[in-house]
């Protein structure tokens, strides 16, 4: 029997997943392996005013490719989305996630915030999704939703069951998915898919309210002190539903739910009626639900300094 850490690393909700270009991070590789070169070879050979001008202008592109490549990222873990851009940082709870979707780039719409007409919708600087390669993953649905002649046709006694495992040499029907769709529309679909499940979890982890969307507790003397709901009896077999009484009073008079039977005062004993709020799973921001927003200094540093000292070296 697996533990409860060994088992949680099987379900993929579970994992940190990083989603960005793989291009950028190609490029972003290169041009770093080549200015370390670069500066290797002005520290040995440069001394003059054109060396100090070369090195800053190197460290200069280090910056700008370092901010707008290679730290562009969505992040998703299982506290939700982490939208990393060259200079600010949008994390954004699973609660307060409406739809992921794409227009030329990914996009995370939020849900709006207290007081607020619309919620904020967050572009991705990391996946985007150019017109070619829309035209290219629609080009491989096309031809793979063709179906293939053969040879000798399979009866339909023989067709393997939906879910069942697949032959060698058959594609799996998730890999065949995600071969059809570009990098982008794996990325949306992928977060849309586990911003569903986490909603899911959320009204499962609430609890389904009661019937009515109330509870209503017996007062003490009605019975043994036990909650009744709304389509429950109370302990004299009377209906306690929608409010109306449990059962009549020591004076003739029906005791409402939660008060004494002829005075009206609370019985110890007794507790007020309470409703059950919205679950989580309607998108609705709670107060820890709310995206966040900050900018990344380190990244914004990264780009102005080298450019700042370029431009002190060249008046120099």
């Amino acid at each position: 029997m697996l533990s409860q850490q060994a088992s949680s690393r099987k379900d993929p909700d579970n994992e940190r997943e990083v989603f960005r270009s793989a291009g950028s991070a190609i490029l972003s590789w290169a041009w770093f392996v080549v200015a370390l070169i670069v500066l290797v070879d002005l520290a040995v050979q440069g001394r003059d005013h054109i060396a100090a001008v070369a090195a800053v202008a190197v460290l200069a592109i280090t910056g700008v490719v370092y901010s707008c490549a290679w730290r562009p990222k969505i992040v998703a873990d299982t506290s939700g989305i982490t939208v990393i851009n060259p200079v600010r940082d949008h994390q954004v709870p699973w609660a307060a996630v409406i739809k992921v979707d794409v227009v030329n780039a990914v996009r995370v719409h939020c849900a709006p915030g207290p007081g607020a007409a619309r919620g904020k919708i967050l572009y991705s600087w990391a996946v985007q999704s150019s017109p070619r390669s829309a035209r290219k993953a629609a080009l491989r649905r096309e031809v793979n939703d063709q179906p293939r002649p053969r040879l000798s046709p399979r009866p339909r006694s023989m067709q393997p069951p939906p879910g069942a495992v697949p032959r060698y040499g058959e594609i799996p029907e998730p890999a065949r998915d995600a071969l059809n769709r570009s990098s982008a529309e794996f990325t949306a679909g992928r977060l849309a898919e586990r911003a569903q499940h986490a909603h899911q979890a959320a009204a499962l982890a609430a609890g389904p309210p009661a019937a009515g969307g109330r509870t209503v507790t017996s007062p003490a003397g009605t019975g043994d002190g036990q909650a009744v709901t709304d389509g429950q009896t109370a302990a004299d077999g009377q209906p306690a539903a929608n409010g109306q009484p449990a059962g009549p009073g020591p004076d003739g008079n029906p005791a409402a739910a939660g008060l004494s039977a002829g005075g009206g005062q609370p019985v110890a004993g007794a507790q007020p009626v309470t409703a059950a709020g919205p679950p989580v799973a309607q998108g609705l921001p709670t107060a820890q639900g709310l995206p966040v927003a900050q900018w990344a200094w380190l990244s914004i540093a990264a780009m102005i300094v080298p450019l700042a000292v370029l431009l002190i070296v060249l008046l120099a």
